[in-house]
């Protein structure tokens, strides 16, 4: 089998620290359904992943991995609103492509999973992932990994046969190899990272990462314009999480 799912000492002591890492921090490489082959925007590629109005004024292009604490972090807090208020209104396509970190082996399942899945359930599954990154990571530490896999692709419409075959699809495997050697070839380097309108986005005019709805509604508005929706307000509670919470 081309994956596999590793229990030795040495991989629970790193899935142990992974697990407790879980943060805001960029991690290192070291409404509508998903729409593929249909309509696209100017900044798509063949066979992406993709969601919202082909149309939009923005395009929002994503490199994750499904092993990523940042990106975890991102799509459970605060990708939900950023879908409701840009992508569901229409006013941004959002594109998402594969990117692997450590480890990796887990990261390969967890996106051939996704993508051997019906398109329709692409996002739905990788917000599973998601959700689950913590318990994927415990699982893989005491050897129960494939069961927490098998369990993650029936959710996706799969059956423990398909899931087998899929971790050895050559075909799926070629095409993941390609994702993430085009994000290389873009200089992604860490995850998340977001490419705008075709340009590689690190921080907004005032400094923050696009970890929050308030960066993301700093850096759309000029490009909205009057379509752009009225920003997000902070809580004004001392007690809240900062940015900086947990961060590696």
């Amino acid at each position: 089998m081309f994956i596999k799912f590793h229990t030795d000492s040495k991989r629970r002591l790193i899935l142990a620290g992974i697990a407790s890492a879980l943060a805001l921090t960029a991690c290192g490489n070291d409404g509508p359904k998903a729409s593929s082959g249909g309509a696209q925007s100017a900044y798509e590629v063949e066979d992406d992943h993709a969601i919202g109005n082909p149309d939009a004024k923005v395009t929002v292009v994503e490199y994750a991995s499904v092993v990523c604490g940042a990106c975890a972090n991102f799509h459970t807090s605060v990708y939900p609103d950023f879908k409701k208020k840009y992508i569901d209104s229409g006013l941004v396509r959002f594109v998402f492509r594969e990117f692997p970190t450590a480890p990796e082996n887990l990261a390969q399942a967890g996106f051939l999973i996704a993508n051997c899945a019906a398109e329709d359930r692409f996002f739905d599954n990788i917000s599973l992932q998601f959700k689950r990154q913590r318990q994927i990571f415990k699982a893989a530490g005491d050897g129960t990994v494939r069961k927490e896999y098998i369990a993650i692709a029936k959710s996706a419409g799969l059956s423990e046969d398909e899931f087998d075959a899929c971790l050895q699809n050559e075909e799926e495997i070629t095409r993941y190899k390609a994702v993430y050697q085009g994000g290389v070839d873009a200089g992604v380097s860490s995850t998340p990272t977001f490419f705008v309108n075709g340009e590689n986005v690190k921080r907004t005019a005032s400094g923050s990462q696009l970890f929050t709805m308030e960066s993301w509604d700093e850096y759309l508005a000029p490009l909205l314009g009057d379509d752009a929706p009225p920003p997000e307000t902070k809580p004004d509670d001392a007690d809240s999480p900062s940015a900086e919470d947990g961060q590696h």
